[in-house]
């Protein structure tokens, strides 16, 4: 009986055979699969070469680099200490119901030669000092088939082997490029691990900066040391998620820095960054982890050509932030209306968007609130958008927000300038003049669909809306890409649509370009 089975598949897989052999189909398979072998063995091939002329030319003594640099902010003038009221009209009461009373701690580190800088904007000039981030360790576990850590208040669980807890000799050349190879010889563990980084950056809607937060969290559970979370910074980011970075060491303290090419085209405020020239153009490094002192001279090499395909890390937000449901929920009263309205935001969004390095108006003014803001927004005005005109519609926005945040400037509420993304100014207890237009310019543009531009003067940011209903808008107006933009002042107390404060009355501001935001009413 055994025969008569093993003689029974032995024929059944004969005929198999020959029937995939007569088939064009399974050939055609047959021939594709071979192909894709044949090209991913020809492509690990090329990445195993260019690693290690990577790591030889990385191994080569690196170059002194001295004059590192700050970044200017936009607004370099004081800003009022209060709010004006328009004339012949009162302040509201400050409200500061369900407000985040102090400004969330950024996500934890063990690298305490993490410098964050902070400017205080003065009548006398402005002063910049270097605040180091020394929050402790990230307490996350470390297991066989992956790693628990906190990011931002919020417990997750990523994928990663532990084939990636490698350990750093020293820092010297040398040193840094035996880390490379090592990482090298586990592409599977890396690709891995980036995939799991993309899929959780993604499905909570961080920009690319959270690829970093979330690549620095999983370093610094695997990790002892800030140099060897560095060196496993620089290869991920660099090798897995393909953007311009180099590593570097402090001339004086010694310790590796991680230099990170954030995106040039906008300034970046919250970093000092050194110049390399990369062919005939100098791009802008900013060191954002490691390090061991604030202001110091750096060895590292220069460029390589293997580095011109790579990518700058972009700080747009392209989706809205999803990290977990909302946890906390202000109040605020709707002054023309006489309503109240209840705007839940998140704290790990608070957090997280303290990380973010500080940067350019137009990315402020065109980031979205969460969902659940968005859905009680328009439970809230959805009714007096159905019945009233543009020009009503935006003038309720305006006093909405002028009267319902108390005003303080950053010195005031922080002791240095923060720029806020519009979820903040619900967060936090008081905002100044570019938040509440950042805020005001998501509110029109999200809920009626008409066009914001940004106006910036000495000290002062506020905003101006152009109708499409030609019997809209009085007062006065600024004339940008054909259209006629009127002023709104979120920060002028009470101020109709075309009302300019005093002192900016006849100046002519540099306008801030803002990309378009989908019309949700």
């Amino acid at each position: 009986m055994k025969r008569v089975v093993t003689l029974y598949f032995l024929l059944s897989g004969l005929t198999l055979f020959a029937q995939n052999a007569n088939d064009p189909f399974a050939r055609m398979r047959q021939q594709f699969d071979d192909f894709k072998q044949a090209k991913q063995e020809e492509f690990e091939a090329f990445t195993a070469k260019q690693n290690e002329e990577f790591s030889a030319f990385m191994q080569e003594a690196w170059q002194l680099f001295e004059n590192f640099q700050t970044q200017k902010l936009q607004l370099d003038k004081p800003k009022m200490a209060d709010a004006p009221v328009a004339p012949g009209t009162e302040k509201p009461t400050e409200n500061i119901v369900g407000a985040q009373i102090t400004p969330p701690a950024t996500q934890s580190t063990n690298s305490k030669g993490v410098y964050v800088l902070r400017t205080t904007v003065t009548p006398q000039g402005s002063i910049q000092t270097y605040t180091p981030s020394t929050t402790g360790k990230n307490n996350g576990v470390v297991q066989q088939e992956g790693i628990s850590f906190s990011f931002y208040g919020r417990t997750l669980f990523m994928p990663c082997s532990p084939n990636l807890r490698i350990r750093a000799n020293g820092v010297s050349e040398r040193h840094a490029a035996d880390y490379f190879r090592a990482m090298a010889q586990m592409p599977r563990e890396t690709r891995q691990l980036w995939h799991a980084v993309q899929q959780q950056a993604y499905d909570f809607g961080l920009n690319e900066w959270g690829h970093f937060c979330l690549l620095r969290s999983v370093a610094e559970t695997l990790l002892t040391s800030s140099d060897e979370c560095t060196l496993f910074l620089f290869y991920m980011l660099r090798n897995e998620g393909g953007y311009k970075v180099k590593i570097a060491r402090g001339q004086d303290s010694g310790r590796l820095t991680l230099l990170l090419a954030l995106d040039n085209e906008k300034e970046v405020y919250s970093y000092t960054f050194f110049r390399f020239p990369e062919n005939e153009r100098q791009v802008k490094y900013y060191a954002v982890y490691g390090g061991g002192k604030a202001k110091e001279s750096i060895y590292t090499y220069a460029f390589i050509e293997q580095e011109a395909p790579l990518k700058q890390m972009r700080l747009d937000f392209d989706r809205t932030l999803n990290i977990g449901d909302c946890d906390q929920q202000r109040t605020l009263h709707v002054q023309k209306t006489g309503t109240t309205i209840h705007l839940p935001y998140n704290s790990s969004h608070m957090a997280y968007l303290n990380d973010v390095p500080m940067t350019v108006f137009p990315i402020y003014f065109s980031s979205e609130v969460p969902g659940e803001s968005q859905e009680a927004l328009q439970r809230h005005f959805e009714p007096y958008a159905r019945r009233y005109s543009q020009e009503q519609m935006v003038g309720l926005l305006l006093n909405f927000v002028q009267t319902a945040f108390a005003y303080r400037t950053d010195r005031q509420q922080f002791g240095y300038e923060k720029y806020f993304y519009p979820e903040e100014v619900i967060g936090y207890p008081y905002s100044d003049c570019e938040d509440r237009s950042a805020l005001f310019s998501w509110l029109v543009t999200s809920l009626t669909g008409l066009q914001v531009i940004g106006l910036q003067y000495e000290g002062h940011v506020a905003t101006a809306v152009a109708f499409t209903d030609p019997n809209a808008g009085k007062g006065d107006y600024f004339s940008y890409g054909g259209r006629r933009y009127y002023v709104c002042d979120p920060t002028y107390i009470n101020a109709s649509i075309g009302m300019t404060m005093p002192q900016f009355k006849g100046k002519t501001p540099k306008v801030i370009r803002l990309k378009t935001i989908a019309h949700t009413l």
